[in-house]
C-alpha cells in the first residue's frame, strides 16, 4: 500500500530518513557498542536498577538506535512508490531486520548450555548491522533521489575514520590494563579507567559534532 502525502518539499521524508539513520548509527550505535566492549570493568561500584552501569548505558544507547532505525524504515517505506530494487534498499532491509532482532537476542535468557550461542549471535549480528549501516549510508549518497551534496562523502568518511581511531585508542588502553593486571580489590575499576572515560567523552563530543554537521549538510538546500 502506497501512502500519498502532499508535502511542500518532496524530499522531506528522505531527509528525515537520513537524519534518523545518521543519529542512530553514527552517534548512538557507536557509543553503545563502545560501552559494551570496553567498560565492563569500569564504574564497578555503581549499580542502576540492580544491574551494572555499563549495561544500563548500553541498553539506553541501543534502544535509541533501534527506535530511530524503525522510524527511519517506516518513513522511507511511506515515501517510496513501492519496492525499489537497488543495493541501498536491499542492504537497508537486511540492516533493519538485524537491528530489529537485536533486543530479542539481548534479552533472551535461554538455558545455560545455549546462552553463549545467543550472546555470540547478539554480538556478531550487532557488529554486522553496524557495518552494513555504514556501507548503506555510502550507498545512499550515490542515489539521485537522495540529492546529497558531494561534501557528505568526505565528512561521513571522516566520522567513520574518527570512530576507528577511537577504537584503536581503547584497544591500546585495554592492552595496557591487561599488562598491569586485575586489581586486588574487586570493588575498584580496572587500570586506566580514567583514561577510558576521557576517551569516551572525546568520542561522544566528536561523534556528536560529526552528527550535527552531517545533518546540517543534509538539510542544506
Amino acid at each position: 500500500m502506497v501512502v500519498d502525502i502532499d508535502l511542500p518539499d518532496p524530499t522531506v521524508l528522505i531527509k528525515l530518513h537520513g537524519t534518523f539513520m545518521i543519529i542512530a548509527w553514527i552517534l548512538f550505535s557507536s557509543i553503545g557498542t563502545t560501552v559494551a566492549r570496553y567498560f565492563k570493568k569500569t564504574w564497578i561500584a555503581k549499580q542502576y536498577f540492580g544491574g551494572e552501569a555499563w549495561f544500563l548505558h548500553h541498553r539506553v544507547y541501543m534502544f535509541f538506535t533501534w527506535l530511530l532505525t524503525c522510524c527511519g524504515f517506516i518513513i522511507i517505506f511511506i515515501d517510496m512508490d513501492g519496492w525499489q530494487d537497488h543495493a541501498h534498499a536491499v542492504v537497508g532491509l537486511i540492516t533493519f531486520i538485524l537491528c530489529f532482532l537485536q533486543p530479542i537476542f539481548g534479552a533472551a535468557r535461554p538455558p545455560e548450555d545455549v546462552r553463549k550461542i545467543f550472546r555470540l549471535v547478539h554480538v556478531v549480528s550487532g557488529h554486522l548491522a553496524y557495518v552494513l549501516a555504514v556501507i548503506n549510508m555510502f550507498l545512499a549518497m550515490s542515489l539521485t533521489t537522495a540529492k546529497m551534496p558531494e561534501e557528505m562523502y568526505g565528512l561521513f568518511g571522516a566520522a567513520v575514520g574518527f570512530n576507528f581511531v577511537i577504537h584503536i585508542v581503547f584497544n591500546v588502553l585495554e592492552h595496557m590494563s591487561m599488562k598491569k593486571g586485575i586489581p586486588t580489590d574487586p570493588t575498584k575499576d580496572a587500570s586506566y579507567s580514567r583514561w577510558r572515560k576521557v576517551t569516551l567523552m572525546a568520542q561522544m563530543i566528536g561523534l556528536f559534532a560529526f552528527t550535527v554537521a552531517l545533518i546540517a549538510l543534509l538539510w542544506n538546500d
